[in-house]
């Protein structure tokens, strides 16, 4: 089978895998489970050992536990809490600018965001969310060690996508990285104001303000914008498809067909003209959207309006992104002006 075909296959499927655990065991953020498992196996891989996992469970634990400390400095001493949530946000966007290392920025980031907001609002809630964060990684790389010996990856093909890296024609890392304090900040703000029900927007915000920036404005506006639109397109189809049998197993089979797609446009090169970073930005939408949609009707909410109102913040946000993207990278571009002029 061709490299492109195992990676396509083995990220559909192990996506699928920690859906189908994580909604089968029953944990409060089932929808956590398959997003992680998208990050963590999006870039081609072997999946780390037993010895490394019980690792990494440890160090995220503690990484997550430093949401816990920052938030009575956000509640009690809010300049300085923020002040420490903006300089940790800045140094988990350097760590997910080097490629194998932007999970640990992204679990970072959820770290000192959404444990801190909960933690603000409820400290056994923020404990709660710790444990569902440390379950949901533990489900996707337990997913990951089903699937991989089906589709494993070749010694000469291990590598990592473009999807995490800069080209040389984008913005230095230092302007990345302050993209990312600038466009995750007031993504913050808003949680502040109800960590329960605006997490999804959280997420969202992280995900772009952790993407490789693009200096042309047109390519960025495509690029979020259109991302946006095709993640929420894709949940809604998602969700028509499971009322028809709103069963679990129509639920993964679902989510399969889709991530085959999607992971298909992602690994074959020139089978279209959006970057990487577009449809994985598109996979991870569509993934936090249904997840709070699923979990909306089996409480009794009404989906609709909590849909509208997450795809309508979803769009903001991605508005804000292109919009500071496009900005910092001007100032960029105007500062190198004068640098060689001065020269």
């Amino acid at each position: 089978m061709p490299i492109e075909a195992r990676r396509t296959f083995r990220l559909a499927l192990t996506v699928t895998t920690a859906m189908i655990l994580a909604y089968g065991s029953g944990i409060s953020v089932p929808y956590l489970a398959p997003a992680l498992a998208l990050i963590l196996t999006v870039q081609p891989a072997p999946p780390m050992p037993a010895g490394k996992l019980l690792v990494l469970a440890t160090a995220l634990a503690v990484l997550l536990g430093v949401g816990l400390l920052v938030a009575p400095l956000v509640e009690q001493y809010p300049p300085v809490g923020l002040s420490l949530v903006a300089l940790g946000l800045f140094v988990s966007s350097r760590l997910s600018l080097g490629g194998d290392k932007a999970a640990v920025g992204t679990l970072l980031a959820m770290s000192l965001t959404l444990i801190s907001a909960l933690g603000v609002a409820s400290l056994a809630l923020a404990q709660t969310l710790v444990t569902m964060l440390v379950a949901a990684v533990v489900i996707a790389v337990i997913s990951q060690w089903i699937v991989y010996p089906f589709f494993p990856e070749s010694n000469v093909n291990v590598g990592t996508l473009p999807v995490a890296q800069d080209s040389a024609e984008s913005a230095s890392k230092n302007t990345s990285a302050l993209r990312a304090v600038v466009v995750i900040l007031p993504a913050y703000l808003f949680l502040l104001i109800n960590p329960t029900g605006h997490t999804p927007v959280m997420m969202k915000s992280i995900v772009l303000a952790q993407a490789p920036s693009v200096i042309e404005a047109r390519q960025a506006a495509v690029e979020l914008l259109g991302a946006t639109v095709l993640g929420g397109f894709l949940a809604i189809v998602l969700w028509f498809g499971l009322k028809l049998s709103p069963r679990l197993d129509i639920f993964a089979l679902l989510i399969l067909l889709v991530m085959i797609g999607l992971a298909h446009k992602l690994y074959v090169p020139n089978v279209t003209r959006f970057s990487q970073q577009f449809w994985l930005d598109a996979s991870i939408t569509m993934l936090i959207l249904i997840g709070p949609a699923v979990a909306d009707s089996a409480v009794g909410k009404d989906p609709y309006q909590a849909f509208l109102f997450r795809f309508g913040m979803f769009f903001l946000v991605a508005v804000y992104t292109w919009g500071s993207m496009v900005l910092l990278n001007r100032l960029g571009w105007l500062s190198n002006i004068k640098q060689e002029i001065s020269l």
